[in-house]
């Protein structure tokens, strides 16, 4: 008795290069590549002193650039109108019902107008005082 093992075979290859794959694959890097971290060295001093030091860039940046709040739409309110559902009865007439329109009001978030300076203001204050950014390990 012979007992034959068969296996499904397709003609296309398994993995074809495209444009879209290698594309896809080169964003991939790309968003790996953005996720680096890094971290605040200098040759002599502690942990502690980071700590220290960053507090003070970190008070005197918020003395320069303040919370700056501001409130931004971020998107339109829309009125939504369900469709019209339909059946016929039994009679042979169409039944037709929908929901009543229903405005959705717009998003909104808060964002600070002066965060970007201030965190720039913290990294050259401790720029200037000596530390270093290095990719952490």
């Amino acid at each position: 008795m012979e007992i034959k093992l068969s296996v499904p075979f397709s003609r296309r290859p398994l993995l074809k290069p495209s444009a879209s794959r290698l594309g896809l694959l080169l964003l991939a890097g790309l968003a790996l590549a953005g996720c680096q971290r890094y971290e605040w060295v200098h040759p002599t001093k502690s942990l502690e002193q980071f700590g220290t030091d960053k507090f003070a860039c970190e008070e005197r940046a918020s003395r320069l650039y303040p919370l700056a709040p501001v409130t931004e739409m971020e998107g339109g309110g829309y009125i939504y109108n369900d469709f019209p559902h339909c059946r016929r009865r039994y009679d042979g007439f169409r039944m037709c019902y929908s929901q009543p329109p229903v405005y959705v009001p717009p998003s909104y978030s808060t964002r600070d107008l002066n965060e970007k300076p201030r965190n720039q203001a913290v990294e050259s204050c401790l720029f200037s005082k000596g530390y270093q950014l290095v990719p952490a390990k």
